[in-house]
Order: C-alpha cells, then structure tokens, then sequence
C-alpha cells in the first residue's frame, strides 16, 4: 500500500480503508496461488474454484477505493490483477468490465499499458473463443486475425489458401500418426478419419474442422490424438524448439511437409498478424497462438545451415513427381521429399518466389520454400 491511507465518509462516520483493502487483497493472493498449486497437478475444477474466490475478494479491495488520483497506484494495480483472474476463469466480459474502469481511473502511464495488454489478451481469447456453440472433442478452432481481417469479412486471398493448408496438416498428421508411409498423393485415404468443414463464424474469422470418427487400429494413435498432437507440434514450431520438433516428426518426408505448409498458413504480418489454433478435449480448451511469420520460420530453421540462401522469381512452369524437379524462370530447382503434392503443384503456372539453398557438388538449388506473389 505504499504507506497510503483511504476514508470514506458516511454521516459522522469515517472508515479507514487501507487495511480492509489489504486484508481482501492478501485473501485473494492466498486463493490465486492455491489456485495455481491445484492447476499444477491437474485438479482444474478446483483451480477454478479457487481463481473465483480470488477474483471475487481482488475486485471488492478495487471497488472500495473511488475512482480519484489519491487512490493510485493501488487502484489500477488492484484492477489489473482481477482483470487477469478474469481471465484465467474465462470469464471475458467481466475481465473487459475491470480493464474499462481501470482505464478510466488516474493510474500512471506505464501500469495503463500493462492493462491495455491485459486487454488485447482478452481480445486475443475471443477470436479463439467459440461463436454461436460448443466444439467437441473432435472439433478443431483456427481463428484469423489482423488488420486486413473485419467482423466476419476477409480477403480470399488470405482464406482460402490457408484454409487449405490447415486440412492437409490435419490430414498429414493423420496418416502419420496412423502409422502409414508418407503418401505422394492428395486427398484423404480410406486409413484416417474424414475431416469436416463447418461455416465460417463471424468476428475474427474463425473456421471450424470437425474429424469423423474412425476406431483406431491395435498399438496407434486414435482420432482423439490427431488434433492435440497437431497442436504440440505447431507450439514447438512457434517457441522455435526444432530439436523438439524433430524428436516428435522423425521422418524427413513428414517434417519437409508439416513446416512447409505452416509456413503457408503463417501470419503474414500485414493482413493476418495472428493465426489461433484451439482443440477442445472433454470441455477443456487446448489453444496455441501462432505468431511467426514465414520469413520468421524460414531464417530460424537455416540458422544452422553453412550453405548459401538464394531468391528465385518467376512462373512456375513444372512440378514433376517422379523427378521431384520444378522450373522457375528456366532454373531447374530440386524438391525435397513431402513438398511436391501439397505445397508446389498447387502454385503450378503461377508467378512465385522460391528460396533455395546452393549446396557443394550439386547443380540444382534445393528448394527451401515458396510462395504465391500473385495475392
């Protein structure tokens, strides 16, 4: 409390504020790490338990000090933190209720900031949040957002590629996880569960995949597995852990094509800043925010290399599987394993920019990556 004192007066009557403050503010603390305690070792019904008992007390100690320049910091930092109980309960509209008096009150600009980022993870949680519905545990949530994404409206350029590319990785997850070789084709095999579209949610443009159910085979991974699995393995690509992501994908084929098609899927920076992912298992929301963009991926995953990163421009003129060689703009470019179906015969005849990698003794560039330039 930093020595500070608050009176509220009523009739004849003054009470001292400080110490009821801090009394309610310390019970909240005590119900805030009990509830991280319960969390930690997977009781989630009493971490949520726990959390609101926490954002309850955090928000009366708030709400007894008045909205005035003598109360701050104390109020602000007091609102912070219910704000962030808010949140961890998801309980969103009362967590954005905490921020908006917060940023009406007279705390100093710093401690302002941090709410406001309090607020953007609250708009952050929304996007991912399900509209208008529940998924279940076979359901998976992408949500798009960024400036060039409106309320329900964006560009095709942006959606329909990316929407795209999600359904391969689930389907290449599938067929990984199902234990099968990777399979030089298109399309989903009769071995892995369908996989569904629902319509497009407004807000920040969400899209919904649904797996069909499908019994799994004696020793794999089951359908239940396909969705967090996928998820794991974009979160490791997002914290830049590639030795992680090589122990989870140790088939170069099934690695070549997983980071290929994320880097289609990436944020762009400009239209799309945010590409969520959320898994729903028994109720509870399994979500990863990717952030990274494709030249993002594509310098970090190089760092290692010694060889030398060229740009290639122009129509791609061939994609050949048997060969795996592809032209652009005349120079012959080699294709490793996993890229030919899903990532460069879609861009066939269209003008792209290809990163390639010149290594010793070879005449053809390996291609690394490439993209559309025609958005």
């Amino acid at each position: 409390m930093a020595g500070q004192r608050w009176q509220l007066e009523k009739g004849n009557q003054v009470m001292e504020m400080s110490e009821q403050v801090a009394s309610l503010h310390r019970q909240a603390m005590g119900h805030a790490d009990a509830a991280l305690y319960f969390q930690s070792h997977g009781d989630e019904a009493r971490f949520l338990a726990e959390t609101l008992l926490a954002l309850d007390l955090e928000e009366r100690a708030a709400g007894m000090l008045p909205c005035a320049e003598s109360s701050e910091p104390t109020r602000t930092v007091l609102l912070r933190s219910a704000a962030t109980l808010a949140l961890r309960s998801k309980q969103l509209r009362r967590a954005e209720r905490l921020v908006a008096q917060a940023l009406l009150g007279f705390g100093p600009e710093a401690l302002l900031e941090e709410v406001r980022d309090v607020l953007e993870q609250v708009h952050f949680d929304r996007h991912l949040a399900v509209r208008g519905g529940e998924l279940s545990d076979n359901e998976l949530q992408v949500s798009l957002s960024g400036q060039g994404v409106s309320f329900g409206v964006i560009a095709v350029s942006q959606y329909l590629d990316r929407a795209k590319n999600i359904g391969s990785l689930v389907r290449r997850t599938a067929e990984r996880l199902t234990g099968l070789p990777f399979q030089h084709r298109r399309g989903w095999g009769k071995e892995c569960p369908g996989l569904y579209m629902a319509a497009p949610r407004a807000g920040s443009f969400t899209l919904t995949y649904r797996l069909g159910v499908q019994p799994s085979l004696e020793g794999l991974c089951g359908p239940d597995e396909i969705l967090p699995t996928l998820l794991e393995d974009i979160k490791a690509v997002d914290n830049g852990d590639w030795p992680a992501l090589r122990k989870r994908i140790d088939d170069d084929a099934y690695m070549n094509n997983f980071v290929g098609l994320l880097r289609q899927i990436a944020p762009d920076g400009a239209n799309v800043s945010l590409v969520g992912f959320t898994v729903y298992r028994k109720g509870m929301a399994f979500q990863v925010p990717f952030r990274r963009s494709r030249r993002e991926l594509l310098v970090d995953q190089s760092a290692e290399s010694a060889n030398e990163l060229d740009i290639v421009e122009g129509v791609l003129s061939g994609a050949d599987r048997q060969t795996n060689m592809v032209k652009v703009d005349g120079t012959r470019i080699k294709v490793p394993g996993g890229f030919i179906d899903d990532i460069v015969r879609p861009l066939w005849g269209q003008s792209v920019r290809a990163t390639v990698e010149r290594q010793p003794g070879t005449k053809a560039p390996v291609l690394i990556d490439v993209e559309s330039l025609e958005m």
